[in-house]
């Protein structure tokens, strides 16, 4: 249960910030004064200061040793009147860094930040909290040798990093700083996080937040629910954008066609990967199941993957699908305080449910494995349908741990392992709020109703059309405003929002050439054949295209399907795109600048365009993205001829 690095709600308020510090020429002090620690200026974009405390590996005392906790604290703005208290937000992974995360919660939290604190600390073993460091594993490695090597060198500390220790860490920080209560917020394993403190710690909490959560007593080792997710919004998707709908027959068939050739001959060629790349790259079963698998964490792969198939089907197009496998490929190369690998594999081997026992000798826990999965092609065939259960095994994809802790050490006596809570443990009746989104593989919807179910205090807001971390991928602000007014009135208001939030806008077609595309619709004044209107169309789906490897790339550079490339960067109010030749078709290259207005949804584009490098006209684009029926005006010129034209936004 992981999350994404989060550029997206980020930059909607960024330019908000500096107006929170003090008043304009007062230079914040260079320390404060909270509870009992000295804090020093760290952040002067966002006035936030820097601390940290030392806590004992081991709390009991049997494994000596010690490590530095550290944390952000961003002050409330208004000192003219009382403090309202203080949001704690966790980031998920588990491994990412919290802090890493900060211009997220600030941005989320913006509007209520004048009265109210913001601290973000990092858990044991990430960020400013002695990030572990492994380095097979930090390289990317998941071979067994990699997990026992840092079994190995934790050695005895590898059972002190588990949730309810980062937890314990956490309450000691609110301690020091003599915070009483706090409104937490959580994503992804960050609900996790949330859980284990309402159960150890239930009295610390004023409000839970816990945005695409998963219960922290799982009843199904192998969180099955979010694999069906993930293949039944493959028709869902499908389902709600029209040019995929009107297609007739169901997406998940097309898919099906396509699993039952590449079980006969898998597709192999180049394409771009996250980063516009060329990779090597051949689509599987192990790889699409991966793919499909992934669709959750945006909007990307869910946007592309039937069109994809249908080009491979219909006319041997491999490259969209291709592109698709090449950009989940890619490698992420993370720094240990950014991401570890390491604690990620500490915390999910000490508290994850397994299919083995640790105590056990390793030659047990593998026979206790191999029976699993036994049980498992015996009793569940349709795990991974349609694939069958040794088609996910193989694919290797990230459901449950699986083999994952075989080669880990033992626990020590006083823990047990997939126990982050003693059983004894309640939920309290503080005001719970569980987001969800309806096509989070994930995070499934079922994960946040079992979540939810735990505490008797809690509300479940379902958000249509979203992926994992619903308040980081709304368009429209809906989530924002139901988590400000949750924080002030312990109650989500009306939600009616949701119905707002656009489904996402399948890819109508992938073709070779524009000749093959439907031409973008005349309106009064136009000029322009439909021949040329089709490169119109061409030039409209690549300016798409660009936008939606947003969610895809690594860094801030891409390619375009058959050609050329791209750049992006923030601005104050989203993001601006300079494309350089890139090509949807192969036929027409386009250059120019896209401009994407996040926290409104508006899109515009003013580009050029060529053919065999020759010149052949220019277009202006529009159109608001968060719009449910978005409709992109194209207008401006292409071989001399005036275009007006008008088509589903891509």
């Amino acid at each position: 249960m992981s999350s994404r690095a989060r550029p997206y709600l980020a930059s909607v308020l960024s330019a908000a910030f500096f107006l929170l510090g003090p008043a304009a020429g007062a230079a914040p002090p260079a320390t404060i004064t909270v509870g009992h620690l000295t804090l020093t200026l760290c952040n002067t974009d966002y006035t936030g200061y820097c601390g940290a405390i030392s806590r004992p590996l081991d709390p009991s005392g049997v494994v000596a040793g010690s490590l530095t906790v550290g944390f952000e604290f961003y002050p409330h703005s208004d000192t003219t009147r009382p403090p309202l208290g203080t949001i704690l937000p966790q980031e998920g992974g588990p491994g990412y860094s919290s802090t890493g995360s900060r211009d997220f919660y600030l941005s989320l939290f913006d509007s209520l930040r004048n009265r109210r604190d913001v601290l973000i600390v990092d858990k044991r073993g990430t960020g400013l909290s002695s990030p572990i460091d492994c380095p097979e594993l930090q390289s990317g490695s998941i071979a067994l040798s990699a997990v026992a090597d840092c079994s190995k060198q934790l050695d005895r500390s590898a059972w002190f990093y588990g949730t309810a220790f980062a937890v314990e860490d956490i309450e000691a920080v609110l301690d020091a700083l003599t915070i009483d209560q706090v409104d937490f917020y959580g994503d992804s394993y960050g609900t996790y996080v949330g859980q284990v403190i309402a159960g150890l710690y239930p009295a610390r909490l004023r409000s839970i937040i816990l945005d695409s959560a998963y219960p922290v007593r799982a009843p199904d080792p192998w969180f099955a629910t979010d694999w069906a997710k993930a293949w039944s919004s493959v028709d869902l998707t499908c389902s709600r954008s029209p040019s995929c709908a009107q297609l007739g027959g169901l997406a998940s068939a097309r898919m099906q066609q396509l699993i039952a050739v590449i079980r006969q001959t898998p597709i192999s060629g180049t394409a771009p990967d996250a980063n516009g790349a060329p990779a090597q790259v051949t689509l599987d079963t192990g790889a699409l199941i991966r793919l499909i698998d992934s669709a959750g964490f945006g909007a990307s792969i869910y946007r592309d993957l039937d069109a994809a198939a249908r080009a491979w089907l219909s006319s041997g197009d491999s490259l969209p699908i291709l592109r698709l496998v090449a950009e989940q490929s890619t490698a992420s190369v993370y720094a240990a305080p950014d991401f570890s690998y390491g604690l990620y594999t500490a915390v999910i081997c000490s508290d994850y449910p397994l299919m083995y026992d640790l105590t056990a000798s390793n030659p047990v826990r593998k026979q206790q494995y191999q029976e699993s999965l036994a049980d498992a092609r015996q009793d569940r065939p349709t795990l991974f349908a349609p694939f069958t259960v040794d088609e996910g095994l193989q694919s290797q994809v990230y459901i449950t741990p699986l083999d994952s802790c075989l080669p880990w050490r033992a626990p020590p006596a006083t823990q047990v392992q997939g126990q982050p809570l003693p059983p004894s443990a309640h939920f309290p009746a503080v005001p719970t709020l569980v987001l969800s989104g309806d096509i989070d593989s994930i995070t499934s919807v079922e994960d946040a109703d079992e979540t939810a179910a735990q505490f008797p205090n809690a509300t479940h807001v379902i958000v249509p059309n979203l992926t994992h971390v619903v308040a980081d991928s709304d368009y429209i602000g809906c989530t924002l405003s139901i988590v400000d007014r949750f924080v002030k009135n312990l109650a989500t208001g009306d939600t009616s929002c949701t119905a707002g939030v656009r489904p996402i806008r399948t890819v109508p077609l992938f073709a070779r050439n524009s000749s093959d595309l439907a031409p973008v619709t005349a309106l009064t004044g136009n000029a322009a054949n439909a021949a040329q209107r089709r490169i119109a169309a061409s030039a409209l789906e690549a300016v798409g295209d660009v936008l939606a490897r947003y969610w895809a790339s690594l860094g801030t550079t891409g390619s375009g399907l058959r050609g050329g490339q791209f750049t992006y960067s923030g601005t104050a109010t989203g993001y601006l795109f300079v494309l350089d030749s890139v090509r949807y078709t192969s036929d027409v290259a386009v250059s120019g600048k896209v401009k994407w207005n996040t926290s409104t949804g508006a899109v515009s584009a003013d580009v050029t365009l060529t053919r065999a490098g020759t010149s052949i006209g220019s277009l202006k684009m529009a159109w608001s993205d968060a719009d449910i029926d978005a409709i992109a005006s194209v207008e401006g010129k292409i071989q001399n001829q005036a275009v007006e034209a008008s088509r589903v936004a891509p």
